[in-house]
């Protein structure tokens, strides 16, 4: 490499060097994870790095300091407050910059005692203003709310008690200083909405996409489900079509499968706002279509009191988690399985307990019981108890495999309380 290319060379490593010493300075604590954490406590280290750049010059050129050192302690302890602004306690850091920043012109005041009336606007317009900008990258829009209105009202009152403060004049400052903040906080406010008004469509964006998945997968899974079972009820009643009474139980099987397949399109077809019962008449309807359709199937209900006065209402893909527990009972909890479902609230979630007396859960496949193929059937295919969870999730609930001291299997299933 010849001289001048490594000259280039070296000048353009010291450009990206020069270049990148401002995020070098700035960067968060990489502790700090949250992307809107770390926009704050970036825009806090570029204040109070620039704060004991400039409170000394302050300090030299301004002519209210009276020889006392208010800008040069200042510079201190903002360079203290930059190097904690670096770790993971930013929220601290913000409320000692705010809480500073609001009370040193306050504390100006009352230590002068007589004020020309050219000197006043700085500690009365100009600091304000630079507080409600901090402000607004640091708090929320109510909490600057309150910021705004307070500093006024302190300052209104420290010019009608000071008296070597013409309150008339410093009444006008506050006032154009109020409206200035006004701004400031309007701005932040409308910022602050459009931005959670965006967070939350997202939020709905992401629900629904979430929401077609398990549609696609409930249509492939419980739709299959019961064409197979009104398949074979069908075909067992055409064996028996010379026993009146076995046939007539084929049949009613049959017409209890078809009426849950339409239960489900019914659903797909409906908005959430059609969809007026709560949790519990939910739950009881589901029991009573099932032990028509699982033959030999008894269902015990034990619902808390508060419950049934205190009605609860989800989304409308909840029934199906359960008829899916219930059929996946039929499917591995033996052919007379007892089934007790106990309903209460604890603290603020809904506590649902789904328990049988089957033969349980083999110890191998616990861990994975909720996963996508996890069976213990030679015919399952491993998707009810997948879709059941995703369901539950959907919700914001959680469901687990717990043990009960019992014989069968124990769901838990919690879901917050609307």
């Amino acid at each position: 490499m010849s001289e001048a290319s490594e000259r280039q060379s070296r000048i353009g490593k010291l450009g990206r060097t020069l270049l990148d010493i401002p995020r070098r300075i700035t960067e968060p604590s990489k502790e700090i994870v949250d992307e809107g954490t770390r926009r704050k406590a970036r825009f806090l280290s570029v204040a109070l790095f620039t704060g004991p750049l400039v409170f000394p010059v302050l300090q030299i050129t301004s002519e209210v300091t009276y020889g006392i050192p208010y800008y040069s302690f200042s510079a201190i302890f903002l360079a203290a407050l930059y190097l904690l602004s670096r770790t993971i306690h930013v929220k601290l850091a913000s409320v000692m910059t705010i809480t500073f920043a609001a009370g040193l012109p306050v504390l100006i005041l009352l230590l002068n005692p007589i004020w020309e009336n050219d000197a006043l606007p700085i500690q009365i317009l100009t600091w304000p203003v630079l507080v409600a900008l901090i402000g607004s990258q640091l708090l929320t829009s109510k909490q600057e709310g309150v910021l705004v209105f307070g500093m006024s009202t302190v300052l209104i009152v420290v010019s009608w008690l000071h008296p070597g403060i013409d309150f008339p004049q410093a009444i006008e400052l506050i006032a154009v200083s109020f409206v200035f903040q006004g701004l400031v906080w309007i701005t932040s406010w409308t910022t602050e909405y459009y931005s959670i008004s965006l967070e939350e469509s997202n939020r709905n964006l992401g629900a629904r996409r979430r929401e077609l998945e398990i549609y696609t997968s409930l249509l492939k899974h419980d739709l299959a489900n019961d064409i197979q079972m009104i398949l074979g009820s069908l075909e067992l009643s055409q064996m028996t079509i010379d026993e009146p009474k076995k046939c007539a139980n084929f049949l009613e099987s049959t017409f209890a499968a078809a009426e849950r397949m339409k239960s489900l399109i019914h659903i797909f077809s409906i908005s959430e706002n059609e969809l007026d019962n709560d949790i519990v008449t939910i739950i009881e309807l589901i029991c009573q279509r099932a032990q028509i359709t699982f033959k030999g199937m008894l269902i015990t209900l034990d619902i808390e009191e508060k419950v049934r006065n205190q009605p609860v209402y989800y989304g409308k893909l909840i029934a199906l988690a359960f008829e899916n527990l219930l059929r996946n009972t039929d499917q591995h909890a033996g052919n007379s399985p007892n089934v007790r479902i106990s309903i209460s609230i604890i603290e603020d979630h809904l506590e649902i307990i789904f328990e049988d007396d089957g033969p349980g859960v083999p110890e191998e496949i616990r861990g994975q019981l909720f996963g996508r193929g996890v069976t213990t059937g030679a015919k399952g295919r491993g998707l009810g108890l997948y879709l059941t969870r995703k369901i539950i999730e959907a919700e914001g609930g959680s469901i687990s495999l717990t043990n009960n001291g019992k014989p069968g299997c124990c769901f838990k299933i919690r879901l917050p309380l609307p």
